[in-house]
């Protein structure tokens, strides 16, 4: 049977002592002599404690169910590619046409992660097989045509294929080894859905061209 994640509840035993004995019986608290109200003893505060952990350690017991803390990715697909195209000064220029022209362009490219749902970027990427905190920066130049006699708008960006994924959490049962509770692995593991996700890789960069509309006059 195997044990992913521990978490321990120690057996508390409480012992209360009487602060002072009057004719009514056991006293409750001192009086405050400036505000006129009762301060809690010592023993009361005991009292509290031990209260709160005995609601603690029952909220904990043998058989109900618990997370174990091991998580996983599941039912990775395909969605669609996606086109970005930035508008900073290194991925887009002005050109005038006709005639062919070089194009050099600059792009900073990086993976986009929707969500996590508390598993790490190391394990995400280890279940999807690829980056998913990958940067870089992408030069390059190409030799584009400009077909009429206008001025161009060039521009350089990225397409990414777009992935969808689950996270899975695996659930377990507290159980007794010695003193502790431990949140144990049942035999055929319980693979529970927490939420989905989106992740966009950069697949190759690309380029396209639009002529610049002309100004009018008045």
């Amino acid at each position: 049977m195997r044990i992913a994640r521990s978490r321990k509840t120690r057996s508390l035993a409480v012992t209360v002592a009487a602060a002072g004995l009057l004719a009514g019986g056991l006293t409750a608290g001192t009086t405050d002599l400036f505000g006129g109200e009762t301060r809690p003893t010592r023993s009361t505060d005991t009292i509290t404690q031990a209260g709160a952990a005995q609601s603690a350690k029952k909220s904990k017991t043998k058989g109900q169910s618990c997370r174990t803390g091991a998580q996983k990715i599941r039912n990775k697909k395909f969605v669609t590619t996606v086109y970005d195209w930035p508008d900073n000064p290194g991925a887009a220029t002005s050109m005038p046409g006709p005639g062919k022209k070089i194009f050099e362009y600059k792009l900073e490219v990086s993976n986009k992660l929707s969500a996590t749902f508390g598993m790490t970027y190391k394990e995400i990427s280890a279940g999807l097989g690829f980056e998913v905190t990958n940067t870089r920066t992408v030069v390059d130049r190409v030799e584009i045509e400009l077909p009429e006699k206008a001025q161009y708008r060039v521009r350089a960006g990225m397409i990414y294929k777009k992935y969808t994924f689950d996270v899975y959490e695996e659930h377990g049962f507290w159980n007794w080894h010695g003193d502790y509770l431990v949140c144990q692995s049942y035999l055929q593991p319980e693979w529970v859905m927490k939420g989905s996700s989106t992740v966009q890789n950069p697949w190759t960069d690309a380029y396209k061209r639009t002529k610049t509309p002309k100004r009018t006059t008045h």
